[in-house]
């Protein structure tokens, strides 16, 4: 051990020299006089184990040293030396950082070497439980776990080492064999069956035969209650089971264990420090104790015995109300106030007054400290009392003023000045309490010095008068309110104009007239605050004012009336890229970009010389030669007599508003996707290309273009994908066009092609020929996907069909229908015949919105039979129209209309609300408990509120959610991202079955399927009509059933119509089946006659396959 000597008498050094080289040979020592030499010595890089200083020096204090070294964390244990008359100075020394003190006597030299040894301990030991590495021996013979464990913490407790042994035997080898030998761990990790001893007579042995107090850890795969309490009750520090996710408790209770066992040696450290400082204790002065921060009152728990020069005895003090009722009234919240930082603040130093067994004031210096803030939770502080009675006295008259002063000339909050100012005054006069109240922005504010909460208010707005006023007697007093009477008086104050700003207030506890020497004080204190307040408030307009030139978005420039710029702030710079150096002294004509003339400054100049102000746009010029727009203000700045004195002008940089406001004009007539004209601009240049062909007699033509099948793309593959082929779309068909056509996007997948100057009809035919073949190109996306997209084109001519934009647009949308309608991937003109069956169209959809109103639609259910029993198991509900005046309407013809006017939510409403009654009425009538199943649209489950309204459904019909089936196509599963998932978990969670229709014809996937809360697959017709002449359909077929069976799921084949077909799908596991082989599509009535009363339909040779 090097040790470092810091001593200046000669033969103190001498002899300590002496004594270790004869008794402790491993302590190397070296000398120096002087706090300045010893400084020097350890500021050279040289390393010491310990500094052992005295306390006394010739060139400054050792106190002075220690706090040196501490500052800097010196890696330095350090012992002070005390003569026999300094115990307090022992006691300080320990509380600055000292890890232990010698007191010069006769056996200072024997307790030495040993002294030294222990200090250097005590800060390894304080060092090491602040910082470095957790040492833990790691009893487990499962080289999995043993694995698992290391790289768990590898990865987020690295701080924690494991040593790795197979079993207890080991573990025990690796550990000392009594307490004075030092482990070499921290902690033990210990498997509860390991091979050999089990850790419950390992814990016998370190616990019970060698004493040792090493945390230990029991971890277990089997673990219970008993045995966690019976391994706790043998001396574990903590248990854990190996249930998933413990590997992430582990560190958190290592260091726990951990921090509790080192608690607990240090409080036997402290109890043997205790011991050692009583004989110091019992000379001092200050008296030392502890409380208990947790416990109501925050109680004393223990008090040093040198308490009894306060008259008390010290167990006195422990009763559980002592402290708070021998405080000071008046010092008893604020006290208390404070005590209730201390778990957050760790350390507090505070004065307050307490009573001595005479009744007398004694004004306490309390130092209370939590040691570390590990320990803060236990709630147990550690105080020290100072009688300071006289010294506060003296200094608080002697120091009132100077406080007051420093506190305005330091630039303190208004606040707390005037907080000092009244508790100041209190403290020199304890029966006085002071309030202070301050005008702000007309409203009267308080502030409080300690207990004046019933001090009256007696200023009255006008009132100049700065003589003391009795508050019982001023007039002024009866607008106000008070609390109980007492005795006071007040001073109003007031600002340079006379205008009060302000009320100071004093009053007794007992009613009497203030001494000369205390109005005195009272008038001066009263000066100190109208000083404050007006000091205050004028620094705080000066501050705003600077905050806001330095912080504005704006730029400021202020001149002088020559225009010559003497100050700019940082937004200035900013804007114009002129800094304050380079602009200064020169005039804002550097600015100019020239597209002003002279006559637009002289207007400028002539407003502000007559009115002071002038506001508009002017374009200047930046450094970088950039022109550029700016809201400018300019106003003169006068003198109190009204004299200019100053311009200022603020400047706000309007670019981005001039460029927001083309952004937005582009997008009034742009298509913010594709880039295309969009229906207001294009039907804008059709009105115009119309004014000139009338002119010039040629012709012009309209194509209306729609994309054909794209909501397959956004319904398979997402929005994105649809938006990338609308885009890559529209790039073709810019390159194809003329310059001086126009391509026009008028929403969806809806385009629009105007193209002038036409000679010929003909010529309209051959460009959409032409965008035919431009389309047959697969589309290769920026995301991936490679796609083919048809068109269908309908083309209008002016003037042949029609002379309006309206009609044009209409005509050239009922010819693209028509190219839809034969075949798609065409184009047609228009004919008188195509409005027709626009118009028949039109028809069809105001007799289908009156169907609904009259309940023309009746439902018809198909038969569902299992393969294996042959039972009718379920139907499918389908809808059907039986319109009046045309009979029975097939589904095909007013469906798909219903889809694209969107009545199809109210028409599907209508369905399952129907069927759910049925089925609950054929259930209330006894008839078989089979499933029912309805088919959805794409646009009900579109509806955020569709979960919602099948449950409504339910409830109102009162059919069990089991008994229904929703069926859904595969299209109307592919929404982007989560949406179908989380609605069709919505759906599930209701209780009822979901199945997805024509399984087979969409372009979902395996992974995507499994993700599906989904209970049936229904193969579609398209696959069994073939069956067996088709192969390829036989193979479809059977795929299908086995990806169901993979996925646990049934499937039911729809279109069954003859009995190979049948055989087929049994042989390869199909659950059910439907179709005409099995039953038609009936009503209700007929349903029961022929199916209820005669379930089992199927053949029996067949339900037995």
């Amino acid at each position: 051990m090097r040790v470092l000597h810091i001593e200046d008498n000669p033969a103190d050094l001498d002899l300590t020299r002496r004594w270790l080289e004869q008794t402790a040979p491993d302590i190397q020592l070296e000398q120096v006089p002087t706090r300045a030499a010893a400084v020097e010595r350890l500021s050279n890089g040289s390393y010491w184990d310990l500094a052992l200083i005295d306390l006394r020096l010739p060139d400054g204090s050792g106190m002075d040293l220690l706090a040196w070294i501490r500052e800097r964390k010196q890696d330095i244990a350090v012992v002070m030396i005390t003569g026999s008359g300094d115990q307090d100075a022992a006691i300080t020394a320990l509380r600055t950082g000292a890890d232990d003190y010698l007191v010069k006597g006769v056996t200072t030299l024997d307790r030495l070497p040993t002294t030294l040894r222990d200090a250097r301990q005590r800060f390894d030991a304080a060092h090491a439980s602040r910082s470095g590495p957790i040492r833990v021996l790691y009893a487990e013979h499962s080289s999995i776990d043993t694995d698992l464990t290391l790289r768990h913490l590898a990865r987020f407790a690295p701080h924690i080492r494991l040593t790795q042994v197979a079993n207890a035997e080991e573990a025990l080898a690796r550990l000392p064999l009594d307490p004075d030998t030092e482990p070499d761990f921290d902690a033990l990790l210990l498997d509860y069956h390991p091979p050999g001893l089990d850790a419950l007579d390992t814990l016998k042995i370190l616990r019970a035969e060698r004493h040792l107090d090493i945390p230990v850890v029991l971890v277990t795969g089997q673990g219970s209650e008993d045995v966690a309490a019976r391994a706790i009750h043998l001396g574990a520090n903590d248990y854990l089971s190996k249930h998933p996710g413990y590997l992430h408790k582990l560190p958190a209770t290592l260091e726990k264990v951990l921090n509790e066992v080192r608690l607990v040696r240090e409080r036997a450290n402290l109890r043997a420090a205790a011991h050692r400082l009583d004989m110091a204790l019992a000379a001092s002065p200050i008296v030392l104790y502890t409380r208990q921060l947790n416990r109501p009152g925050m109680p004393l728990t223990w008090v040093s015995d040198n308490v009894q020069r306060f008259g008390y005895e010290a167990e006195q003090l422990l009763d559980q109300d002592w402290w708070a009722t021998h405080l000071h009234p008046d010092d008893r919240d604020s006290a208390h106030a404070a005590l209730e930082t201390l778990l957050e603040t760790g350390s507090l130093a505070l004065d307050y007054r307490l009573l001595d067994s005479q009744g007398r004031i004694r004004w306490i210096h309390d130092e209370l400290r939590l040691p570390d803030p590990g320990e803060r939770q236990s709630g147990e502080a550690t105080g020290a009392w100072s009688d300071v009675t006289e010294s506060k006295q003296t200094e608080l008259l002697r120091n009132t003023r100077l406080t007051v002063l420093n506190a305005l000339i330091e630039d303190q909050p208004l606040i707390d000045i005037l907080d000092v100012i009244a508790t100041q005054l209190e403290q020199l006069y304890r029966d006085t309490r002071v309030s202070i109240r301050v005008l702000e922005d007309g409203l009267l504010s308080l502030s409080q010095g300690d207990g004046t909460e019933h001090t009256r208010f007696a200023v009255e707005p006008d009132h100049d008068d700065s003589a003391l006023v009795e508050l019982d007697t001023s007039d002024g007093a009866a607008g106000y309110p008070s609390g109980a009477p007492v005795p006071g008086w007040s001073i109003p104050f007031q600002d340079a104009h006379g205008t009060s700003i302000g009320n100071f207030s004093v009053r007794y506890a007992e009613p009497r007239a203030p001494a000369p020497s205390e109005c005195n004080l009272i008038l001066e204190f009263g000066c100190l605050a109208r000083l404050a307040v007006t000091r205050i408030t004028a620094e705080s307009k000066l501050r705003q004012a600077a905050t806001v030139f330095e912080s504005t978005r704006e730029g400021v420039i202020i001149t002088d009336l020559d225009s010559h710029i003497i100050a700019v702030n940082p937004a200035y710079t900013d804007i114009t890229g002129y800094t304050a150096e380079e602009v200064r002294g020169q005039t804002p004509r550097i600015l100019r970009s020239g597209r002003q003339d002279d006559a637009f400054y002289q207007t400028l100049w002539a407003n502000i010389t007559s009115g002071g102000h002038w506001q508009g746009e002017v374009w200047n010029r930046r450094k970088s030669g950039e022109i550029y727009p700016q809201l400018l203000s300019i106003s003169a700045v006068y003198d109190p007599q009204g004299t200019p004195t100053h311009y200022v002008g603020v400047m706000t940089d309007i670019s981005q508003i001039k460029r927001s406001e083309e952004r937005l004009e582009h997008l009034v007539h742009f298509d913010p996707l594709t880039n295309l004209p969009n229906r207001r601009l294009v039907l804008s240049r059709l009105h115009h290309a119309i004014e000139q062909t009338e002119r010039s007699r040629r012709r012009v033509a309209v194509l209306f273009l729609d994309l054909d099948r794209f909501k397959n793309v956004n319904d398979s593959l997402g929005h994105p994908v649809g938006d990338e082929l609308l885009q890559a779309l529209t790039q073709r068909l810019r390159e194809r066009l003329r310059e001086e056509d126009t391509l026009g996007r008028l929403g969806g997948d809806e385009f629009l092609v105007l193209l002038e100057n036409l000679e010929r009809t003909e010529d309209a035919g051959r460009v959409a020929r032409a965008l035919l073949q431009l389309l047959q190109e697969p589309f290769e996306l920026p995301s991936g996907p490679v796609l083919y997209i048809g068109a269908s084109i309908g083309i209008s001519i002016f003037p042949d069909d029609g002379n309006s934009v309206t009609e044009l647009v209409k005509h050239a949308d009922v010819a693209m229908y028509q190219a839809k309608e034969q075949g798609r991937n065409t184009y047609r003109f228009y004919t008188s015949t195509l409005t027709i069956a626009a118009n028949e169209r039109l028809e069809l959809d105001a007799r289908l919105r009156r169907a609904l109103i009259n309940e023309e639609f009746i439902l018809h259910y198909q038969p569902q039979f299992d393969s294996l029993t042959g039972m009718l198991i379920g139907c499918e509900a389908l809808v059907r129209w039986h319109s009046p005046e045309h009979g029975l309407i097939a589904p095909d013809r007013f469906i798909p209309l219903a889809e694209e006017t969107g009545l199809i939510v109210q028409l599907g409403d209508w369905v399952l609300q129907t069927a759910c009654a049925q089925h609950k009425l054929w259930l209330d009538n006894g008839l078989p408990d089979i499933m029912i199943a309805v088919n959805l649209s794409a646009r009900q489950l579109q509806q955020q509120d569709f979960a919602e309204r099948v449950a409504a459904i339910l409830d109102a019909t009162g059919l069990p959610a089991e008994r229904l089936t929703l069926e859904l196509t595969e299209s109307m599963i592919m929404l982007p991202g989560e949406q179908a998932i989380e609605l069709l978990r919505e759906l599930k969670a209701l209780g009822l079955k979901l199945s997805i229709d024509d399984f087979g014809t969409g372009y979902s996937s395996l992974a995507y399927l499994k993700r599906l809360p989904i209970d049936e697959l229904k193969i579609d017709q398209g696959f069994v009509r073939d069956i067996p002449q088709d192969r390829n359909d036989m193979e479809i077929a059977a795929t299908i059933i086995a990806m169901a069976r993979n996925l646990n799921l049934k499937v039911i084949a729809e279109g069954v119509e003859t009995d190979q077909q049948m055989e087929f799908l049994t042989l390869q596991g199909c659950h059910g089946y439907q179709g005409y082989l099995l039953g038609h599509p009936l009503t209700p009535e007929a349903f029961i006659e022929q199916l209820l009363h005669a379930p089992n339909r199927l053949r029996p040779g067949i339900a037995r396959l």
